[in-house]
């Protein structure tokens, strides 16, 4: 049997075994998924064509920005593919058990390569066509163009996906096999990275300095203009190949995507021979990374003073959640990843110039930036807080007998949990509050509603997690996946929703004019008191729910 015939035949099996899997999940969470993602998909197509129409307002600008913004779009989209096909490669190449079983089959280290490569490709891409959907569907219906560039999109797309997917494969490679060892070491070449990238953007800076007027105009009203239309960046191929297609250009349509596909194979050949060379070489450097690396006797040992005015076994209790959370790479990296992606939006707020568009506008992006801040906290509340109970596993009965209670465990747990969303929550929502140059009374608002949904969140993760323990389950994902990991992410989404949708629409209307500020103050002062009621129902009838079914568990 051929290895491509094999491996396409293990693929098979996995879809299979997946289909099987799938089966087995309640209609509930399955008819949940399907609404949401069509629900999305409706949202984006609406945001988009709200965007055109926008655009339509200013008019010839306008146009000029439309005609770029196939381009822009998939330069936004190419940096966020390189940073998910980092990640995904890295799991893929060196951490998936199933790179140790194909080492030692009758395979090359070059067709294992590229075997991973086109997994990591599928994998970090998914969400890809997810994003590009509405907006090609938007964009068509407002320029009012054939079916037909749907078609051009989606052709396009495939060796773009392999362009980015490559790019990011061989820095992977290349920083598993050189990246220095040592902390002084990694500092430098930290260091010297960065001053790569600043030298790279001082430079890019001074050669597009004496573009056209239009182009320079265009640049400083939206950011990134210039780079997304240089003939260099392949999202311009995409762009000019598209249109040039939809246009009857054909000529031009296919040179553009030949160059892009030339640029896919090239790349691919550069992933093939990099991964002979190097991989074995970065794997075994890898795997035994974590055996040669010094740690501390104790890992933040200084904490345990710091929380000496808790009582014994709550401290305890946190330390050993504080300890777990941080050996465990692939939680902190996500939270880093969501939270980083955040910070990097809200300190760039003032360069996208939000602030000059008027009062309904800024109101309108603070409570946007709080939407999306209080979603980042329901899918990490979901990804991690919920199955912390779970993952104790089988030596759960090790806290059954310890000197405390189930109550003051499940306290501890909702506690640390709040501790660290509500830290990072409200500096997030008061930096883009701040950016954007709100008043006094947005800034108060917003921070109080990430507050309480953080909250909220923490109770409905911890509460649920203990109502539907499951020991048995070692997998954080198939332990969320379940019916009551489903029921927690729903309630979850379901409160943020009821938080924040009177605040805003109290706010818009002030932000209008539409109503006084007598009726502005009496609207706040009535969704404040919702505000507390859900919040408390939130926090603490999950708990109360979450102690009975411990109390009654034996263990």
């Amino acid at each position: 049997m051929s290895v491509a015939r094999a491996i396409a035949r293990k693929t098979v099996c996995d879809w299979r075994n997946a289909r099987r899997i799938l089966r087995r999940q309640s209609a509930f969470k399955l008819v949940f998924v399907l609404c949401f993602a069509v629900g999305c998909e409706a949202g984006l197509w609406w945001l988009f064509v709200s965007g055109f129409r926008f655009l339509d307002q200013f008019g010839g600008f306008g146009g000029m920005i439309m005609g770029r913004l196939i381009s822009l779009f998939f330069l936004g989209l190419s940096l966020m593919l390189v940073v998910s096909g980092m990640v995904t490669s890295y799991a893929t190449l060196f951490r998936s058990p199933e790179t140790e079983f194909l080492l030692t089959q009758p395979l090359t280290v070059s067709q294992i390569v590229v075997y991973k490569f086109v997994e990591a490709t599928a994998l970090s891409s998914w969400a890809f066509f997810f994003v590009v959907i509405p907006f090609v569907g938007a964009y068509a219906w407002h320029q009012r163009l054939s079916l037909l560039f749907a078609l051009w999109t989606v052709l396009f797309s495939i060796p773009f996906l392999a362009l980015c997917s490559g790019v990011a494969t061989l820095v992977v490679m290349a920083f598993a096999r050189w990246f220095p060892a040592g902390r002084l070491r990694r500092a430098c070449g930290v260091a010297l990275a960065v001053a790569v990238a600043v030298g790279l953007w001082a430079v890019s800076r001074r050669a597009y300095a004496s573009t056209d007027n239009i182009q320079f105009a265009l640049s400083r009203l939206v950011p990134g203009m210039m780079v997304a239309s240089s003939v260099l960046v392949p999202s311009s191929w995409v762009a000019e190949g598209i249109t040039s297609l939809a246009n009857g250009r054909w000529g031009r349509g296919v040179m553009m995507w030949g160059v892009l596909a030339s640029t896919a194979l090239v790349l691919l050949v550069a992933v093939e021979g990099l991964g002979r060379r190097v991989f074995y070489e970065c794997w075994q450097r890898v795997s035994a990374g974590s055996l040669n690396r010094r740690r501390a006797a104790v890992l933040f040992g200084r904490l345990d003073s710091w929380l000496r005015p808790l009582r014994g076994d709550l401290r305890a209790m946190i330390l050993k959640d504080i300890r777990t959370f941080v050996r465990d790479a692939s939680q902190w990296s996500q939270a880093l990843v969501f939270f980083g992606l955040l910070l990097l939006y809200f300190v760039n707020l003032r360069s996208l110039r939000y602030q000059a568009l008027g009062p309904h506008w800024v109101n309108m992006m603070v409570f946007l930036n709080v939407f999306s801040v209080s979603s980042v906290v329901c899918s990490l509340g979901a990804r991690f807080v919920y199955p912390q109970l779970s993952l104790e596993g089988q030596q759960f009965w090790i806290l059954g007998l310890s000197p405390t209670t189930m109550r003051r465990i499940l306290l501890a747990k909702f506690g640390l949990a709040s501790a660290g969303l509500l830290t990072v929550s409200v500096a997030l929502v008061l930096l883009s509050s701040i950016r954007l140059g709100t008043a006094p009374a947005g800034r108060i608002v917003s921070a109080v509603l990430i507050a309480a949904v953080s909250l909220s969140v923490c109770g409905l993760s911890s509460g649920l997690g203990a109502v539907f323990l499951d020991l048995r389950q070692r997998n954080p994902a198939a332990i969320v996946s379940g019916a009551g990991g489903t029921l927690n992410l729903v309630l979850s989404l379901a409160y943020m929703l009821a938080a924040i949708l009177p605040f805003g629409a109290v706010f818009h209307l002030a932000a209008i004019q539409a109503i006084s500020p007598a009726q502005f103050g009496w609207g706040v002062a009535c969704a404040s008191v919702w505000l507390l009621v859900v919040t408390a129902v939130a926090v603490v009838v999950p708990l109360v729910l979450g102690v009975r079914a411990l109390r009654r568990r034996d263990f």
